[in-house]
């Protein structure tokens, strides 16, 4: 979702591309979501607002990495040291819910210690639209905090979910169409979740 200093959810929409983010989950992908700071030079993983990844381990070996990579439990950020650690209905971010529809329930524990106690933030649940995703839900947080809001969903009205991190305080550089609610900078993406 992040490559160098791009936020790729509404990249080429200006062009009336269909967001990636949207292009891919609708045609049935199911990935994790990543950052990458696309760097060719010596001095990787230390510029502040690159892209990187965050990704839940059961500890600290290539077994434990591959297995967390292929459940999806990554998120991608452009923020060094930002925790982000998601579920819906119980279920960790990258996983499938037992449900068709009805209220699920989130809990995000979101933060990046000391430097951004009290931030404000934003957390946004995407949904899937024809071109961009649809915002069905807005929940203003702050840096340190432990997050626990429901919202009803339907599989009608697609298959997956991401929650989006913003910082309502900054502009998105590629914003998408007009009012769209996440025309504000991008800090981080979970992984999707699935109806």
């Amino acid at each position: 979702m992040f490559n160098r200093t791009d936020d790729y959810l509404f990249e080429g929409w200006s062009s009336r591309v269909a967001s990636p983010l949207v292009a891919c989950l609708n045609a049935g992908w199911r990935p994790g979501l990543t950052g990458v700071t696309d760097e060719h030079g010596t001095t990787w993983g230390f510029h502040e607002g690159k892209g990187r990844s965050g990704l839940w381990v059961t500890e600290n070996t290539r077994a434990a990495v591959f297995e967390a990579m292929a459940a999806r439990r990554c998120f991608a950020t452009r923020v060094s040291g930002l925790r982000l650690d998601t579920a819906a209905n119980g279920v960790r971010m990258g996983g499938v819910l037992g449900l068709a529809s009805g209220d699920v329930r989130f809990q995000v524990d979101l933060d990046r210690g000391a430097v951004w106690d009290g931030k404000p933030l934003r957390i946004q649940v995407l949904r899937p639209g024809t071109s961009v995703p649809t915002v069905v839900d807005v929940v203003d947080t702050v840096s340190g905090s432990v997050v626990d809001f429901t919202v009803p969903l339907d599989v009608a009205d697609g298959e997956w979910i991401v929650l989006r991190v913003s910082d309502p305080d900054l502009a998105n550089p590629t914003p998408g169409p007009n009012g769209h609610p996440c025309n504000d900078f991008g800090v981080a993406y979970s992984s999707p979740w699935w109806l």
